[in-house]
């Protein structure tokens, strides 16, 4: 129970205004955060990376738009994403009194595990709940015990007893059965004038608007989009062999939470990740009918319709006894893994088979004649539904249209350390050079990127289209690879270069030189691999979470022609010119994926290997990846939390057939 308290108070924050360094009359607003912090209005708490749950009145106290975020990690800004009602009522604020805010940038934070299962199901007996008071002036965590009383009308509000105080400031924080270790609601407010006080369940999440015509994509979706990456985080992190902190699924181990039921919690937590791998129902009515085949008839009494396969997972606990609970849910299982989805994203099919092994592996225990109608019903669907396998898209053929690109080449002034001369120059697509501007004074670090910006706004004046912006390739010797020019402002109020045009890594000319190689024609015909076929991206050091070295150059000059090396943990402890990225260089290779940002304890790596697969998938041959990473870094920028993964992603991107120009072309500036 300490554990499990512990766990919620480290996702629980308080909600404030933003704090922008200066003073607002808004009331309760406040400057720059004191020692006490800004006064707070509310609570709230993290349930899925970058995605706050609290109460509409909380989130919407200063007019809208976006709030303060202080936790245990610290302060960070966010946006209201979704808030139903958008205003109070004549009696107040309406069920159901709920919002959605969505972090502005990466944070590391720890998530709470939601409940799927439905309000009848839940505990009679007593519940936990946290939040924000402040005493004595000065903001403090509060937590509570008291007993679920009964419902209030059919809006999902959840009465509660009065065993214990409930002051102002927790309105937004979570409700936590205790006895399966899972939050069931939201804390919505005292009962004015009467004993106890007032929830609202977890499933009126499911009145998040629908999107505007057909789904294009998981993120075309706010519901999926929360609450698939809200299954995901909790499958990474119970799977994450090398996690020091405990994580929900140990703590509803210890609890018992799956004593007596059909799934364990393991097994639970495992299965929901999977689900939520895949697309979602292709309609509410496709997933009510497969849950009516299963139960074998009607389903009455929801008020809110399921809209996601953790929600139709809820409705079928506790339904049947002994084996058949367990048989209903796997039957559940073989129908996502073999429906229609409403659209197909990269890994889909590895989705569906990953799904249908974990049904195999399940339904070890049970009888033969069980798995026999298992494996008939899934090879019946598959037929059904005209393919084996879900379809992936083919590969583009590349680009016939060489652009021109920008180039700048920043080296570092060996005799005055830490000061860096540069030049920029306009690459043609035949492969002259025009020059634009160079600097050999020397400059710190930290003042290029105001020293070349005039030099790049003339160069992109000069490039870029009516409809594409051209790339921009930086050349650096391998101990400048830390420099994030994807991150520079130019001008300063402008976007990241990373999210307005592809921004890429080249090797420049010194001691690593590609005139070193000797392997000129093995590079040359690797890249016409990749531009050709789907690459495979492959993470080199990393197993299992844990860094491990990089294989010798044997092994990488071995591995297929369509291979993208992927580094995760680069910059955990490994210098830029360190030997696992050197030994990546020095194999022959032209592309590879890395990160700058080490990672915090709020994350795993699953995350980030997932994002590359997809990524890379979605690039499909290596012309069309630095579009596909400006996209993730102009997501970043916009606050898109499915791309905080790429935070700090670097492509190394150094085509053999268009060597760098010569040294002395782009000095013959004017």
């Amino acid at each position: 129970m300490e554990t499990l308290a512990a766990l919620v108070s480290a996702a629980t924050v308080r909600i404030h205004a933003p704090t922008d360094g200066y003073a607002t009359s808004e009331p309760g607003a406040a400057g720059p955060a004191g020692p006490a912090g800004p006064k707070p209005w509310g609570s709230g708490f993290f349930i899925a990376p970058s995605w706050v749950l609290t109460c509409a009145h909380v989130a919407l106290r200063g007019g809208g738009g976006d709030v303060g975020l202080t936790y245990e990690g610290g302060t960070v800004r966010g946006r209201v994403q979704w808030a139903e009602p958008g205003t109070a009522g004549p009696g107040g604020w309406p069920a159901p009194d709920l919002a959605l805010v969505r972090l502005l940038e990466p944070a590391d934070h720890q998530c709470v595990m939601l409940t799927e299962r439905v309000p009848e199901l839940f505990t009679r007996t007593s519940v936990l709940y946290f939040g924000w008071t402040e005493e004595a002036g000065e903001p403090v965590e509060f937590s509570g015990q008291c007993s679920i009383r009964g419902r209030l009308g059919k809006d999902g509000r959840i009465r509660l007893g009065n065993e214990d105080e409930m002051p102002q400031g927790i309105s937004g924080g979570p409700v936590v059965d205790p006895t399966r270790g899972e939050v069931i609601g939201v804390l919505k407010a005292r009962r004015t004038g009467q004993d106890g006080g007032v929830a609202v369940s977890v499933d009126q999440l499911r009145r998040v608007a629908l999107p505007d015509g057909p789904p294009r994509g998981e993120s075309h979706d706010l519901y999926h989009r929360v609450l698939h990456a809200h299954d995901r985080h909790h499958a990474a992190a119970h799977l994450d062999a090398l996690g020091h902190r405990p994580t929900w699924t140990d703590v509803q181990l210890g609890l018992g939470a799956g004593h007596g039921r059909a799934l364990s919690p393991d097994r639970r937590t495992e299965l929901l990740g999977l689900l939520a791998e895949l697309p979602p129902p292709a309609s509410t009515t496709d997933l009510v009918h497969d849950i009516e085949q299963i139960l074998g008839g009607r389903v009455e009494g929801q008020t809110l319709a399921p809209r996601g396969r953790r929600d139709g997972l809820g409705m079928l606990y506790e339904g049947r006894l002994g084996d058949a609970e367990l048989q209903g849910i796997l039957r559940y299982a073989v129908r996502a893994a073999t429906a229609d989805h409403p659209y197909v994203e990269p890994g889909t099919e590895a989705a569906e088979t990953a799904l249908w092994d974990w049904t195999r592996t399940t339904a070890t225990g049970l009888s033969r004649t069980f798995r026999n109608s298992l494996a008939n019903e899934r090879l019946a669907r598959l037929r059904a539904r005209g393919r084996g396998a879900a379809e992936e898209r083919p590969v583009p053929a590349p680009e016939t249209e060489p652009r021109a690109s920008v180039l700048l080449d920043v080296s570092p002034q060996f005799w005055t350390p830490h000061r860096y001369n540069w030049r920029v120059g306009v690459v043609h697509p035949n492969g002259d050079v025009q020059p634009v501007d160079e600097d050999e004074t020397g400059v710190p670090a930290q003042a290029l990127p105001a020293a070349v910006a005039a030099a790049l706004t003339e160069a992109f004046r000069r490039t870029d289209g009516r409809d594409a912006r051209a790339a921009l390739h930086v050349a650096l010797r391998r101990e400048l690879f830390d420099l994030p020019v994807d991150t520079w402002r130019v001008p300063a109020d402008a976007p990241p270069l990373g999210a307005v045009r592809p921004v890429v890594l080249r090797r420049a000319a010194g001691p690593d030189a590609d005139e070193e190689h000797e392997d000129h024609e093995v590079r040359t015909a690797r890249w016409g691999t990749l531009r050709t076929q789907a690459m495979s991206p492959v993470v080199l050091d990393c197993e299992d979470n844990r860094h491990v070295p990089v294989p010798p150059e044997d092994k990488l000059r071995r591995l297929p022609h369509p291979s993208l090396p992927v580094l995760c943990h680069y910059a955990d402890g490994t210098a830029p010119d360190g030997p696992g990225l050197g030994r990546v260089l020095d194999s022959g290779y032209d592309v590879a994926l890395w990160r700058r940002q080490r990672l915090g304890d709020g994350r795993v790596c699953t995350e980030y290997h997932r994002g590359v697969r997809h990524a890379v998938a979605s690039a499909s041959a290596v012309d069309r990846l630095p579009a596909e990473i400006r996209t993730l870094r102009a997501g970043i920028a916009d606050g898109q939390p499915e791309m905080y993964w790429a935070d700090g992603i670097v492509i190394l991107f150094d085509d053999p057939a268009s060597p760098l120009p010569g040294t002395g072309l782009v000095l013959e500036a004017p």
